[in-house]
């Protein structure tokens, strides 16, 4: 009696660890955030395998913590904060405001524009600079800020603690 109570014991628990670990496994779950980044692991600063748009539906593949493996319909897989993600699917995810927006919308920048930026100034750029009085102390100091790296883990921490981008609640 006394090893059929154990042996019970353990199958129930065997049984309740199975449907606990296949419980997300299927679950339907939709893109909660006007956009989101699927991404190749657990941080903010992983490589983005797929963009989202609000109310695309997801399967949860696995849950970690605060962070998601899911697939998306196309079949790609990756992580995303639960924080983007809502279990039922949002209303009013493609209406014709929305629609009138993106066609509105601009293509990115140039590459110049976008080198400009990262630089602080660009030779295009650098006239305008001096004719509007800005010497070449205030270039070389905003030349320096650009140049400042700060490592990927400071920013993953800065994120969190500040529960900022994916971690905002």
């Amino acid at each position: 009696m006394k090893h059929r109570c154990a042996f019970l014991a353990m199958m129930v628990s065997f049984l309740t660890a199975i449907t606990m670990t296949d419980a997300a496994f299927g679950e339907t779950v939709y893109v909660a955030a006007k956009s989101a980044q699927l991404r190749s692991g657990k941080t903010s600063l992983d490589p983005v395998v797929a963009s989202l748009k609000l109310g695309e539906t997801l399967e949860v593949v696995t849950r970690d913590e605060r962070w998601l493996q899911v697939q998306t319909s196309k079949g790609v897989k990756g992580w995303i904060y639960h924080n983007n993600v809502s279990p039922s699917k949002p209303a009013g995810e493609d209406n014709e405001l929305a629609s009138l927006g993106r066609g509105f919308r601009q293509t990115d920048a140039s590459e110049v524009t976008a080198s400009a930026g990262a630089r602080g100034l660009d030779k295009a750029t650098e006239g305008y600079a001096k004719r509007s009085g800005i010497t070449q102390q205030q270039r070389d100091a905003v030349d320096r800020m650009t140049a400042y790296k700060i490592p990927d883990e400071a920013i993953q921490e800065f994120l969190k603690s500040g529960r900022l981008g994916e971690y905002a609640e």
